[in-house]
């Protein structure tokens, strides 16, 4: 009996222990505006673990627009950002100096999608486009496929909406409320089977881009080494959850639940293209981050005085790539 006591003593002390552990990883806050599929890394890495594994604490919040994702790094509230470039590079131009230290997202993907009755390019011209902001992720991709389309908003009348998230885009393009948006692919899917037309197929479109990254403050991305390298274990672990077959139904499960999907047949198009979509390559595409810098200028005379190559940290990815950790998991992909 004695031994028994024992034994549950000592179990009971090492639970006490990883507890304590858990509890004193440092927190990071890790905010996204984007509102679709190309978050799950993040979602995964948390409700799998993945980020406690290799010992950081990760929150995942949802702020709406760049500028409030720029305050809340420049107060504190949060550390990381899981953004696109022209949030860097607005806030590198008003004088903060942040820097991307992973590519997640290196490629255009989702459709963009006009009303049933629009069919080409020349039946665009004069009709409505819905965005989520003005220099945001949404705005950037309506703005590659009108260009390339051919067309140019203020010479072809086309006004742009400034609407919603993607949730809101989908139901305004559905009930008429705007011709033409850009949809991700799990918010493009249902109106596709419903006759909508897809003008241009971001992702076999031949369209340079960098897409969500991760960034933070170069002050404390090289003051805390270890939690950056932290993170960056956590994302590929996830990358790699995520295109393990077998784990397609938790995958699924979760872009339901982070997505307030109603079911699985919602979710399946946005699990297709995380397939391609992501890679363990998560170095930043500076190509991509070059054409969103152009496009940004258009709205933002600033960033003109800001270099690509400046807002671009490779060196933790450089360190990860280097370890066994990463390399085993490319070897096992």
């Amino acid at each position: 009996m004695n031994k028994v006591f024992a034994a549950l003593a000592l179990f009971l002390s090492a639970l006490f222990v990883d507890s304590s552990n858990a509890a004193e990883l440092p927190l990071v806050r890790i905010a996204h505006g984007a509102y679709n599929e190309k978050i799950a890394a993040m979602w995964i890495g948390v409700e799998q673990g993945f980020f406690r594994k290799h010992g950081v604490n990760v929150e995942v919040i949802n702020i709406r627009s760049g500028p409030q994702t720029i305050a809340a790094l420049s107060s504190g509230d949060i550390q990381v950002a899981y953004t696109i470039p022209g949030t860097v590079l607005s806030a590198a131009a008003g004088g903060m100096d942040l820097a991307f230290f992973a590519g997640v997202v290196n490629h255009a993907d989702g459709n963009f999608l006009t009303a049933p009755a629009i069919r080409s390019a020349e039946a665009l011209k004069g009709k409505r486009v819905g965005v989520q902001s003005i220099g945001g992720g949404v705005w950037s991709m309506t703005m590659l496929a009108l260009e390339y389309l051919g067309l140019e908003p203020t010479r072809d009348k086309i006004p742009l909406m400034i609407l919603g998230d993607q949730s809101v885009l989908t139901q305004a393009l559905a009930t008429g409320g705007i011709d033409a948006a850009y949809l991700s692919d799990t918010y493009s899917a249902t109106l596709k089977e419903k006759g909508y037309n897809v003008l241009v197929d971001m992702g076999r479109a031949p369209i340079v881009y960098q897409g969500l990254a991760l960034a933070a403050p170069r002050a404390y991305i090289k003051q805390n080494p270890q939690i950056v390298d932290g993170l960056l274990r956590g994302v590929v672990e996830s990358v790699a959850f995520i295109q393990r077959p077998g784990e397609k139904p938790t995958v699924i499960k979760s872009l339901i639940k982070n997505l307030r999907l109603k079911n699985s047949h919602d979710a399946e198009s946005g699990y297709d293209a995380l397939q391609w979509l992501y890679s363990l390559d998560i170095r930043a595409n500076v190509r991509g981050v070059e054409n969103m810098h152009r496009l940004l200028a258009l709205t933002n005379p600033k960033v003109k005085g800001v270099r690509s190559v400046d807002v671009i940290d490779d060196a933790p990815v450089e360190r990860l790539q280097k370890t066994a950790f990463y390399r085993d998991l490319v070897t096992k992909k």
